[in-house]
């Protein structure tokens, strides 16, 4: 009697090429899974898809010679720099048999698949980058409860935890924001290679300063500095995220490449 494999649903491949807002609006294809790299022409802040652009923030950009993109999926302000971190799309169609209607847990399979190939990559991590740590030190673990530390997510993506999110000695090393459709999602996904808050602070702080009236009261109810202070939003950054410690590619095979290709190996057929 002959028994019939399931069929493999393979992952198509894209490297695309561009500045923060060009690699956002790059469209992807509804009806067929794609892993996309996406790599850097400029320095930018990106904020969340409900995020307001004051114009401060726009002049505190514009000083630094920096760019200001906008992405359609939600939570807060990141920082992205050629060079200095793996950026990776992935398209899910919505008839795909790892896609799941639950908002809160649609993305553990994609935190594991993260851990799967941070783990794989822990052979060849450094401590050579400012703020990394071995991965070879704890196991990538992947969170699968609430957002946590929620307010200040929504100011700086990566001060929160959100679901299917990784971290490494408790302190985030992946980071994973969604949007979705009745067509699929698109899963946006940022590993640090270098590691500096400080860039995306100053704007941060230089907005809060001058156009944000409700950082007062927040300081006031929750007892913390949303502008960088010892308890602040400054200080999440600085002790909660870290680089993934991964050592310099090549000129053969950037570092962004090998992440890349460690995270293709892991994903599901």
């Amino acid at each position: 009697m002959s028994t019939v494999e399931p069929e493999k649903r393979i992952w198509e491949r894209e490297f695309f090429s561009g500045t923060a807002q060009e690699l956002h609006e790059a469209e992807m294809p509804p009806a067929r899974r794609l892993v996309r790299l996406n790599s850097l022409t400029r320095p930018a802040v990106v904020l969340g898809s409900a995020q307001r652009a004051q114009p401060a923030w726009v002049n505190a950009v514009e000083q630094s010679g920096i760019d200001l993109a906008r992405r359609r999926s939600g939570g807060g302000a990141v920082w992205l720099a050629p060079g200095e971190q793996c950026w990776i799309d992935l398209w899910l169609p919505a008839s795909d048999p790892l896609w799941i209607s639950d908002v809160a847990q649609s993305s553990w399979w994609l935190g594991e698949c993260w851990a799967q190939a941070l783990t794989t990559l822990a052979g060849h991590t450094t401590a050579s980058a400012a703020g990394a740590t071995t991965l070879q030190a704890a196991a990538p673990q992947v969170h699968t409860g609430p957002l946590l530390d929620r307010e200040f997510a929504q100011i700086a993506c990566f001060a929160g935890l959100g679901s299917g999110e990784v971290t490494v000695n408790q302190r985030k090393v992946v980071g994973i924001s969604q949007r979705r459709s009745r067509l699929g999602a698109r899963f946006q996904c940022v590993v640090y290679i270098q590691w500096d808050p400080e860039p995306l602070l100053a704007v941060l702080e230089s907005t809060e300063k001058q156009t944000d009236e409700g950082a007062h009261r927040r300081e006031q109810s929750a007892g913390v500095s949303t502008t960088g202070g010892s308890s602040g939003l400054g200080s999440v950054l600085r002790t909660r995220v870290q680089a993934a410690g991964i050592a310099p590619g090549s000129a053969h095979v950037p570092v962004e490449r090998r992440v890349f290709d460690a995270l293709v190996a892991s994903l599901p057929q």
